[in-house]
């Protein structure tokens, strides 16, 4: 039984992959990470947590190299979504009775594909918890705006009536809600530049996407500028720490924007990070603004990194002047770095 990785979904029952000419070579962990779009340390955390078998065998060894016609069958525990569901605390930056904006934990899907995906979702978490959701869109996508990738933290804005769901929509598509982010990549930007490169998904890999001028590709655009050197801050690894705005909200727009420019988030190894750093991919939607839907009132919020991630950018990178005093958080003024930095 022949599968894709687009098919793969870890909540299913068992599962059977026969390794095809685009996945001769790659490492056992590598293929479930991108499988899943998670590091390959929590792929590892996985194939030790689940049945995983190659050729009927048991897999032993993370780094076993796939070869053409292997056959990984992969059988999740029956637990494993329950143990989701306890796992995410997910703190609420604001609400009121038309929308609700969320500091969205890595690792969590915002929503479901279709029926046969049973991964638990921010969506589940948002019904668990008893909101009131727009119902816009399909039934996977109750009160869901725009998305973040499963890997990627921050800030999301979410919809509790359709009132609310059109008008951020609209904000969207005017650009009237901004979003920023930030991530460390793997070496320095050369300039803050903007791409505007279109984006489709690959032809062979259905769960990546590449650049292309094909007619498919839908258009795409992204800004990058330079916050933080880590050379800067005594480190001999010559990290980068990088704001990013975003003019579209394409699939992995951030992610393979950088990779056509030879620049790779920590952590994504599925888009070509080669690095030692694997707890998660460091990007982090750290700023959003938009106008209330209702008493067009501006709303400017901002996400708080995860420990973990400040942990990582404060060892490696000079960032005391963007420490809050009282909360001892990083607030990076990623709107005004990017005035500064494009002159606008």
């Amino acid at each position: 039984m022949q599968q894709t990785l687009e098919n793969f979904s870890p909540n299913l029952n068992t599962k059977y992959f026969e390794i095809t000419e685009e996945n001769i070579g790659i490492r056992a962990d590598v293929f479930i990470a991108q499988a899943y779009g998670i590091s390959r340390a929590q792929a590892q955390n996985y194939i030790k947590s689940t049945k995983v078998l190659l050729n009927h065998a048991p897999l032993k060894k993370y780094g076993t190299t796939l070869k053409l016609y292997d056959i990984i069958t992969i059988t999740p525990q029956e637990t494993e979504q329950k143990k989701q569901k306890k796992e995410f605390v997910i703190p609420i930056l604001y609400e009121d009775e038309d929308i609700l904006i969320l500091n969205k934990p890595a690792d969590l899907i915002v929503h479901r594909s279709d029926t046969k995906d049973t991964q638990y979702t921010l969506v589940d978490w948002l019904k668990g918890s008893n909101f009131k959701l727009s119902n816009l869109g399909d039934s996977y996508r109750e009160g869901i705006v725009h998305r973040l990738d499963k890997g990627t933290s921050g800030a999301i804005a979410i919809a509790k009536n359709n009132i609310a769901h059109a008008h951020l929509s609209t904000q969207i598509k005017t650009r009237a809600m901004g979003r920023y982010y930030v991530c460390v990549v793997d070496k320095p930007i050369k300039q803050s530049q903007i791409i505007e490169s279109s984006i489709m998904r690959h032809p062979k890999m259905r769960l990546k996407y590449i650049v292309s001028n094909t007619i498919e590709a839908k258009p795409a655009k992204t800004a990058f500028f330079t916050i933080a050197d880590s050379t800067n801050a005594g480190n001999t690894t010559a990290l980068a720490l990088i704001g990013a705005k975003l003019f579209s909200g394409r699939t992995h727009q951030i992610r393979v924007h950088l990779h056509s420019i030879n620049r790779h988030i920590l952590g994504d190894t599925f888009y070509g990070y080669k690095g030692n750093y694997t707890d998660r991919i460091l990007l982090h939607a750290h700023f959003i603004h938009l106008i209330h839907p209702i008493s067009k009132q501006p709303i400017e919020i901002y996400a708080p990194f995860p420990l973990e991630m400040q942990e990582f950018l404060e060892a490696h990178f000079l960032l005391q002047t963007y420490k809050n005093p009282q909360s001892q958080n990083l607030i990076i003024p990623l709107a005004s770095l990017y005035a500064t930095n494009f002159k606008v």
